[in-house]
C-alpha cells in the first residue's frame, strides 16, 4: 500500500476566524452582530462543530475579504482530513486494496477465505495466507514471474489473480504426502506414460505412480482471469504437479500432467524454480520444450504416422481403431489430428470426456479445505 503523509495538525477555519477577530480586536459579539447570525452560530463556528454553508462563506468574505471560496476551501478540506481519520473510511481504504489484488469473493465462496465482514480479521487472513508481518501487498508488483506469459487475446488477464493462485497452490502443497522423490521412477513414468491413458483405470493409475515416483499432485480449481492450466514447482524436495481442471477435458488432463512432468525432468533445476502454465499460450522456448516433451511421450509422432495415409478419409472407425493399436486414449488422438488441421475441431468431440469424476476425490483441495487449512496452518 502507498505511504500517505498527512499534515501534522488538522487546523479548521475556526481558527482562521479566530485570527481574523483578534487582528481587528472583535469580539464573538461583535462578529454576531456583523454577520446578523446568533452568537451561538458563531461560537460553533470557531469551534469547528459547524460546517461553512454557501451564505456563511459569503457573508465571511464580506466581513474578512476574502473570497467566499477562500472558506468553502478552508471548511471543505478540514472536514475531509477528519474523515481520513476515521475508522470506517481507513477500512474502506484497506479493503479495496485487498480487493484490489485479490479476488476475495471468489476465494470465499472457494473456502481458501473465511467469510467475514470485520476489516481486522481479514487483515489478520490476507497476512497469514501471504505470510507476512504488515497488511502491504505492494511486493506483488515486483514479483515477476518469467515462466507464464499471456497473448492480448487475453486483454482480462489479472497478474495479482495469478499470483494469488500460486500462492494459495504453495500452501497447499504441505498437505499432501508422497514417497521420496525418486527421479529414476519418474523418467519410467513418462516412458510408458501413453499406455496409462488408454486404461480404462488409468487416472487413478498414473496419480498412484506419480505418488511412488514422489510427486505431489493435485487439483486447485482456477480463479477468474488467471487462465491457467496447471503448474509445476518444489515442496521442499519433491516437485508438485498442480492441475486446475479449467477444461474439464480427459484430453486436457492428459497434456497438462505430461506437460508438467516435462518442466520437471527438463527445467526444474533449483528449489525456487516454477512453471505456472496456460497450455492455450505457450511461447517461451522452455514451454515449447515442455511441449515437445508431451508430445514424445503421448506419441504423437507414432499417431501422425499412423493417419498419415488417412488424412483424407479420417473417421470415428479409423480412429477407434488407430487409438486401440497404438495404445492411447481416443480422446488425446481426436486432440491430436484437430490441431493439426487434420480433423475438423467440430467433430469426433464427444470422445472428450469430462475428467472430473475420475480424478479421486482426496485429489481436490476444496472438497477437504478445511482439513488443509488446518494442517497447514494458513
Amino acid at each position: 500500500m502507498v505511504v500517505k503523509y498527512k499534515p501534522f495538525l488538522n487546523i479548521g477555519p475556526g481558527e482562521f476566524v479566530k485570527e481574523e477577530l483578534e487582528a481587528r480586536n472583535w469580539r464573538q459579539e461583535d462578529l454576531a452582530s456583523i454577520l446578523g447570525v446568533s452568537l451561538k452560530s458563531v461560537n460553533k463556528l470557531i469551534q469547528n462543530k459547524q460546517s461553512i454553508t454557501i451564505e456563511m462563506a459569503k457573508l465571511l468574505s464580506r466581513a474578512f475579504g476574502q473570497s467566499p471560496q477562500y472558506w468553502i476551501n478552508l471548511d471543505t478540506n478540514y472536514r475531509l482530513r477528519l474523515k481520513e481519520e476515521d475508522p470506517k473510511v481507513k477500512d474502506v481504504e484497506v479493503r479495496a486494496e485487498i480487493y484490489k489484488r485479490m479476488p476475495v469473493n471468489e476465494m470465499t465462496k472457494k473456502g481458501w477465505l473465511d467469510k467475514n465482514r470485520d476489516t481486522n480479521r481479514l487483515i489478520e487472513q490476507v497476512k497469514h495466507f501471504w505470510g507476512i508481518e504488515e497488511i502491504d501487498l505492494s511486493f506483488m508488483d515486483r514479483f515477476i514471474m518469467p515462466n507464464f506469459r499471456k497473448s492480448e487475446a487475453f486483454t482480462q488477464y489479472n497478474k495479482y489473480y495469478a499470483l494469488t493462485w500460486f500462492r494459495m497452490a504453495k500452501n497447499c502443497a504441505g498437505y499432501f504426502r508422497t514417497e521420496p522423490y525418486n527421479q529414476l521412477k519418474l523418467n519410467v513414468l513418462a516412458t510408458n506414460f501413453h499406455q496409462y491413458t488408454s486404461s480404462s483405470n488409468g487416472v487413478k493409475l498414473l496419480l498412484g505412480a506419480l505418488n511412488r515416483a514422489g510427486v505431489k499432485f493435485f487439483v486447485l480449481s482456477h480463479l477468474q482471469k488467471t487462465y491457467i492450466d496447471g503448474a509445476s514447482f518444489f515442496d521442499g524436495e519433491k516437485p508438485v504437479i498442480v492441475y486446475t481442471k479449467r477444461h474439464d477435458r480427459v484430453d486436457n488432463f492428459w497434456f497438462t500432467i505430461a506437460h508438467e512432468i516435462g518442466h520437471i525432468l527438463l527445467h526444474l533445476k533449483n528449489k525456487d524454480d516454477f512453471f505456472i502454465d496456460n497450455l492455450d499460450d505457450l511461447k517461451t522456448e522452455q514451454e515449447e520444450e515442455a511441449n515437445k516433451f508431451a508430445e514424445k511421450i503421448l506419441k504423437a509422432d507414432k499417431v501422425l504416422q499412423y493417419f498419415e495415409p488417412l488424412r483424407k478419409y479420417i473417421s470415428q472407425k479409423r480412429v477407434l481403431n488407430g487409438a486401440d493399436e497404438l495404445r492411447i486414449n481416443p480422446a488425446i488422438v481426436v486432440g491430436m489430428l484437430q490441431h493439426h488441421g487434420w480433423l475438423s475441431r467440430r467433430n469426433l468431440n464427444r470422445y472428450k470426456t469430462s475428467v472430473s469424476d475420475i480424478i479421486p476425490a482426496k485429489y481436490y483441495v476444496e472438497r477437504q479445505i478445511k482439513k488443509i487449512k488446518k494442517a497447514v496452518n494458513f
